[in-house]
């Protein structure tokens, strides 16, 4: 699948391996997807809110790995991780 990923301090679009559901997760198909303030910000200041969120006690980012930016996203759903309610059917439209 294409992401924009944090990658070495910078926002790329690559390919990367498709998903499969975990427990409890449920896997979508992107239909559309923004990066905001706050994913801009992390790439500005991502060592500095990793360490704050060490000092808080909140797990931080692992910058050493790509991390998927776009939080905020309209999808379909597409299946089902194990331990999941299924109360929504597959192609389902849902946001965050």
């Amino acid at each position: 699948m294409r992401a924009a990923i944090f990658r070495n301090g910078e926002i790329v679009v690559d390919r990367m391996a498709d998903p499969t559901p975990g427990p409890g997760q449920v896997l979508v198909k992107t239909l559309a997807c923004g990066i905001c303030g706050s994913d801009l910000h992390a790439r500005q200041h991502a060592p500095r809110m990793v360490e704050m969120a060490r000092k808080v006690g909140r797990k931080p980012m692992d910058l050493s790995r790509d991390v998927v930016f776009g939080h905020e996203f309209c999808c379909e759903i597409v299946d089902f991780g194990p331990g999941t309610e299924r109360k929504l059917r597959p192609g389902t439209r849902v946001c965050s």
